[in-house]
């Protein structure tokens, strides 16, 4: 390494910092949406600083409140929830010292059971976030879920039906503690 060599790698150490810290923010989206998944709210609540907030589908509140209380992952849901699937893509961050914007794109499947049978609901939007950066992590401090688009069907064959597979044999997601990614990796709810 020669002198230029060195003097670039520490002026580009901030910029390294900012990579680490959207690294940081933008994990716990992916841990927020898993929490979502799986009906995990301990692990919910570990994205939020406490105080936050979150405007969701007609809530505005605390995300505590959120969470325990009026998503459909709350203890409490009485919605017939068989499935939430999410997925995040186009993760924006905008980072403003110890605060950062973020913007990130979602799909979701909600699949759920009606008066009319069992119902494939597609949704797509945007979680606008707010995130502070306090006693040494990156959480959200305010959400606002961003509605774009939805669409609901009724459910059609699964697509094991469709190619004659035996669905027993076939490893399914589930809420809650039961998920294959808990026994995978040997994690604790929470996590």
């Amino acid at each position: 390494m020669d002198d230029n060599d060195e003097t670039r790698v520490v002026g580009d150490l901030p910029r390294l910092a900012n990579v680490l810290h959207k690294q940081e923010i933008a994990e716990v989206l992916f841990r927020r949406v898993r929490a979502s998944d799986r009906r995990d709210i301990e692990l919910a609540l570990t994205c939020y600083h406490d105080g936050a907030t979150e405007e969701h589908e007609g809530f505005s509140g605390t995300a505590v409140e959120f969470l325990s209380e009026h998503s459909m992952s709350a203890p409490t849901s009485t919605g017939q929830v068989t499935c939430l699937w999410h997925s995040l893509t186009n993760v924006l961050i905008d980072l403003q010292g110890e605060d950062a914007n973020v913007e990130s794109y979602y799909f979701g499947v909600v699949v759920r059971n009606s008066d009319q049978g069992s119902m494939h609901c597609q949704i797509g939007g945007r979680y606008v976030d707010k995130f502070a950066y306090r006693n040494s992590r990156w959480a959200i401090t305010h959400r606002t879920v961003v509605c774009d688009w939805s669409k609901v069907a009724p459910a059609a064959p699964s697509y094991w039906e469709l190619t004659g597979q035996d669905e027993t044999k076939i490893i399914k997601g589930v809420f809650g503690s039961g998920d294959p990614l808990y026994a995978a990796f040997d994690l604790a709810r929470g996590y």
